[in-house]
């Protein structure tokens, strides 16, 4: 599964589009899901947007809009993108059987229930990719093959490093640079000479040190402030340079 679920709301009515908003945040909070949320008021402009990065993994799609329908919308999208999971939401339930035309994973009835929808996001997540890139370490002569998505930080002493990931420890003779140059560099800062911190896993920033969720502190060299920095906002962004 993708660190950050990316999710696009498209509805004309603001109200409507807050609501959802809500709905979403409540179910990524209760399930500890990180996720980006990004709102539409018409097809037009996330077909626009969606053109440009399709990198959307879930969409809540209005099927009744002023201007491009849903249906429009979702049969141009699947001309492209056969992935993303699309939920419709309607007014009128005889609206329902256009979904099977675009493999809608569900449709919700306005007014929307949260527990309904918190359903169909599940179904949602159940169907993303699950695989994950993994790196070989060598540790007190065996071999073990850890996710690099699991990696929290990898700390440097003398002559060994210390990988922290979130089942354990592994200590190996190896040079930090070379497992930097192992793991996704968008996923990883080197934060100081001695840390390389899974950006997923910072909880905050301060002047001099940074949090992981687990609550230990690493600390951050005045020479690489303004780069954890810019990698910390970036992740979480979604990778949006601004």
């Amino acid at each position: 599964m993708a660190d950050i679920i990316n999710i696009a709301i498209v509805d004309d009515e603001k109200v409507q589009v807050e609501l959802l908003q809500k709905y979403v945040q409540n179910w990524a909070e209760e399930r500890k899901l990180r996720i980006s949320i990004e709102p539409f008021f018409n097809a037009e402009g996330f077909e626009f947007v969606w053109s440009m990065d399709k990198k959307y993994q879930i969409l809540l799609l209005d099927i009744q809009m002023s201007g491009q329908s849903g249906i429009e919308l979702a049969r141009k999208i699947r001309t492209e993108d056969e992935s993303i999971n699309i939920i419709f939401i309607t007014a009128v339930a005889e609206y329902i059987g256009a979904g099977y035309d675009v493999a809608a994973i569900n449709y919700l009835i306005k007014p929307i229930k949260e527990e309904k929808l918190h359903q169909c996001l599940d179904k949602a997540i159940s169907k993303l990719p699950k695989c994950g890139k993994t790196i070989l370490i060598n540790t007190n002569g065996e071999i073990h093959r850890v996710l690099e998505d699991h990696i929290v930080y990898v700390e440097a002493f003398a002559h060994s490093i210390d990988v922290n990931t979130i089942n354990g420890k592994f200590t190996t003779r190896k040079n930090i640079s070379a497992i930097q140059n192992e793991l996704d560099e968008s996923s990883f800062i080197r934060c100081h000479r001695s840390y390389l911190v899974g950006v997923k896993y910072i909880k905050r920033i301060g002047s001099s040190e940074l949090e992981l969720d687990n609550g230990e502190m690493i600390p951050i060299s005045r020479r690489q402030y303004a780069s954890t920095n810019i990698a910390f906002i970036n992740y979480f962004r979604g990778g949006i340079n601004e």
